[in-house]
């Protein structure tokens, strides 16, 4: 194309278009034959893309590349249709087509700069090499190098501050904290830790103190339920073994998982004492001995109040005997103000509903030494009940109270949200499981359309419109 139709092109996209004009937008789909503009020549084609870059960001679990690439400032770009992205990896390619909705007519967009468009997919893996190429449609004609564009990145390990919140990567125990204690004995090694809920098997390594010394490995396998595992290994023939490390066996690592070797001595050995074991049974047995005699006396007086006043007297016993308090776990996001709906909504459940309410802000070191993904499927197992909040509407004394405690709480929050959600969801998809789990809005308008949309199928409640339903589904926990 000669110099003057280029100029005639970049005057005619200058000053062709009004100020309200829409910007174009993409419909993107997978495409990894050839495209069908490479079949025929083309009188004009666009030019090259100017720029292009890739992150890589994690969303509800999963982890993409967030692809963006701007195109160049000049007339050709009236011809540009699409921008096909390719990714190849360990000898693999796969491509991704994105059509232009709508042809162009300024080279560049109202605020002057660049037309940028992104692109989120190809999924992440750690430890792994890719190489990023995209380039216009239509190309130039056969024969002739198609212009592209070619980025090449590292993907880093689970360690990673982005990777380590994947699904995969909290499969291989990214997030798992394992808090191993060890008490060294004469003649046994007991090791304690917390399990994850994504393995089953593990290896206790044990070694004996010189370098030369053998090692010895422990096998242990859990239950599905188990979350704090204390296992004894019993040492023979005078052995000095010691704890080398715990090596976890994820299904999706195997041999190859991080392995654990810091742990806190809990215990040194001490000298059994004969004379504090007889006082200690003997005061064991003085206490049993006093709660049977406790227990024969009120059986006697419910026995001597039952005949004087009669089998058929309403007793004010009854009712407390019956009755026990649901165990409540509240979930919320950062947007749910901590301070005004947070604890107002716990307060009410505890005084009105005299019900046991779990918050992770108010077990902050049970988290930290459990781990939170293990203290929610705890959590889980103890709760009659789960809770979602929704999102209130905006509240000026909550804005201008809790600015201070919104701001420290509400990434912590976010992240427990997160953690709940993807380790919950599960159990939605089972109808027998639904009964433990609720939503509950203040407002009546659009009461959650602030969650996730999978929380659709849960049973919602606005307060105090269904105050009523919400307390009696409330008390049909089990006991």
């Amino acid at each position: 194309m000669n110099a003057a139709v280029w100029l005639l092109l970049s005057v005619g996209l200058n000053f062709g278009s009004s100020e309200g004009e829409a910007r174009p937008s993409i419909e993107c789909y997978e495409e990894n034959g050839p495209s069908i503009e490479l079949l025929k020549e083309h009188e004009f084609v666009p030019s090259d893309i100017s720029g292009l870059d890739a992150k890589i960001i994690e969303r509800r679990g999963k982890c993409n590349f967030n692809i963006t690439w701007s195109l160049g400032v000049d007339g050709s770009i009236i011809f540009l249709k699409a921008s096909k992205i390719c990714l190849q990896k360990e000898g693999s390619r796969s491509c991704i087509r994105c059509d232009y909705t709508e042809r162009f007519q300024n080279q560049t967009m109202l605020s002057g700069e660049k037309w940028q468009f992104y692109y989120i997919g190809f999924p992440v893996d750690e430890n792994n090499e890719y190489h990023i190429e995209v380039f216009n449609l239509p190309p130039p004609n056969p024969g002739l190098d198609p212009p592209k564009k070619h980025i090449k990145r590292f993907s880093p390990g689970c360690k990673d501050s982005v990777l380590k919140y994947c699904k995969t990567c909290i499969e291989k125990g990214s997030l798992w904290a394992p808090n191993i204690t060890v008490c060294h004995k004469k003649s046994e090694v007991v090791v304690n830790f917390t399990a994850s809920p994504f393995c089953s098997k593990y290896v206790i390594r044990l070694h004996e103190p010189d370098p030369s010394g053998d090692l010895y490995d422990h096998i242990v396998v859990t239950k599905g339920n188990d979350t704090r595992i204390s296992e004894k290994i019993l040492l023979t023939d005078q052995s000095n073994r010691t704890f080398k490390e715990l090596i976890p066996r994820f299904p999706l690592c195997e041999g190859h998982c991080p392995r654990h070797a810091e742990h806190q001595e809990l215990c040194t050995e001490e000298p059994t004492d004969v004379s504090t074991d007889f006082v200690g049974n003997y005061i064991i047995i003085c206490c049993l001995l006093a709660s049977l005699f406790l227990i024969v006396c009120m059986v006697a007086a419910l026995l001597y109040y039952k005949r004087k006043y009669g089998a058929g007297r309403n007793w004010a016993l009854s009712p407390l005997m019956q009755h026990i308090p649901a165990t409540i776990l509240v979930v919320y996001s950062q947007e749910v103000c901590f301070q005004h709906t947070v604890l107002a909504f716990a307060e009410f459940l505890h005084e009105c509903c005299h019900s046991n309410v779990i918050i992770d802000a108010w077990q902050k070191l049970r988290i930290a030494e459990m781990g939170p993904v293990q203290w929610l499927a705890t959590q889980k197992e103890i709760a009659d009940k789960i809770i979602f909040l929704s999102e209130n509407n905006a509240n000026p004394a909550c804005d201008s109270t809790c600015r201070t405690t919104v701001d420290s709480h509400s990434g912590n929050s976010e992240c427990m949200f997160n953690f709940a959600f993807n380790l919950f969801c599960s159990d939605w998809k089972n109808q027998s499981s639904l009964h433990k789990y609720m939503v509950v809005s203040f407002s009546e308008k659009n009461p959650t359309n602030s969650l996730p949309s999978p929380l659709n199928i849960c049973p919602k409640y606005v307060l105090m419109k269904d105050i009523d339903s919400f307390c009696r589904d409330l008390s049909q926990h089990k006991v």
